[in-house]
C-alpha cells in the first residue's frame, strides 16, 4: 500500500498543470480535497450492471468501496479518469485496493479516427505541442498545449487519425503512423492552455502487428511540424512512456 501513495503523490504536480484546462475538460471546484486524499491515474472497467472498478495505469486494481461522494457519477466502461481517493481498511476479494471514492474527473477518452481525404478540412490541423506521451494498457496518453481564448462559446476538437490519403509513410515501416489533429475552430491564440487526453488503441491492432510503436506527427506551435515515437511496452507489461 506505502507503494501505491508514493506513486501517486508524484502525480500531484502534473495534475495542477491539467487544471489549465480549456472548455473541452476541466478540473471542477466543487468539492473539498481532504488532507489524506490521494490521487491515481486509471481507467473504468464495468463487470455488470453498475458494478464497476477501477484498473490502475501502475498495474493494480482498486475497488471503490465507497462511492457515497461520487454518487451522480455516468460510469462508462473505459473511460479514463483521475481519481481521488480515500484507503479503506476492509480488504475485497479480487482487488488490490479498496477506497472510498472522494472525487472522478473524466480525462478526454476518445477512438483513433480512420480519416478519408474529404474529411481532412474538418479535422483540422492548427497547431498544438505534445509535452509527453505514454502508453498505458490499450490506451496512448497525450499531454498536450496550444493557445486560446477562453472565450465559453469556443471549444476546440482533438483527435488521433490514420490519415488514408498520406503518401510519405516510408520512414515509419516499423511504426504506425498516426496524426495528432487539432482544430481550434478559429479561436483567438490569447494565451497558453494544457490538457490531457487519452486515444483507445483497439481499431488499430491491425496495424500494429509486430510494430515497434507508434510514429505520431504534431503541427506544433513553433517547430513546424515534428514526429515523436512511442515505442510500445516490452514484454514485461511495464508502461513505456517518452
Amino acid at each position: 500500500m506505502e507503494k501505491l501513495r508514493m506513486r501517486d503523490l508524484r502525480h500531484v504536480g502534473f495534475v495542477s498543470l491539467l487544471c489549465l484546462l480549456v472548455a473541452l475538460q476541466g478540473c471542477t471546484d466543487d468539492w473539498d480535497i481532504q488532507d489524506n486524499t490521494l490521487l491515481t491515474i486509471g481507467t473504468v472497467k464495468v463487470v455488470e450492471g453498475n458494478e464497476y472498478y477501477f484498473a490502475l495505469d501502475e498495474g493494480s486494481t482498486m475497488y471503490p468501496g465507497d462511492t457515497t461522494a461520487i454518487a451522480g457519477y455516468d460510469v462508462v466502461d473505459g473511460q479514463r479518469a483521475f481519481i481521488y481517493f480515500q484507503m479503506l481498511d476492509e480488504e475485497v476479494q479480487g482487488y488490490d485496493y479498496n477506497a472510498r471514492i472522494d472525487h472522478v474527473e473524466n480525462i478526454l477518452t476518445k477512438d483513433i479516427y480512420r480519416m478519408p481525404p474529404e474529411q481532412e478540412d474538418s479535422i483540422g490541423d492548427d497547431h498544438i505541442n505534445v509535452t509527453r506521451a505514454w502508453l498505458t494498457k490499450g490506451y496512448v496518453n497525450l499531454q498536450y498545449q496550444f493557445y486560446h481564448s477562453k472565450a465559453n462559446d469556443k471549444t476546440h476538437l482533438l483527435n488521433l487519425v490514420v490519415n488514408e490519403g498520406r503518401t510519405d509513410t516510408d520512414d515509419t515501416t516499423d511504426y504506425v503512423a498516426l496524426e495528432f489533429r487539432h482544430n481550434a475552430y478559429d479561436d483567438r491564440q490569447e494565451e497558453p492552455g494544457t490538457g490531457l487526453v487519452s486515444f483507445k488503441l483497439d481499431n488499430i491492432e491491425a496495424e500494429a502487428g509486430e510494430k515497434k510503436g507508434l510514429k505520431i506527427r504534431i503541427k506544433t506551435l513553433h517547430d513546424g511540424i515534428v514526429y515523436r515515437t512511442v515505442d510500445f511496452a516490452p514484454a514485461s507489461g511495464t508502461n513505456q512512456e517518452e
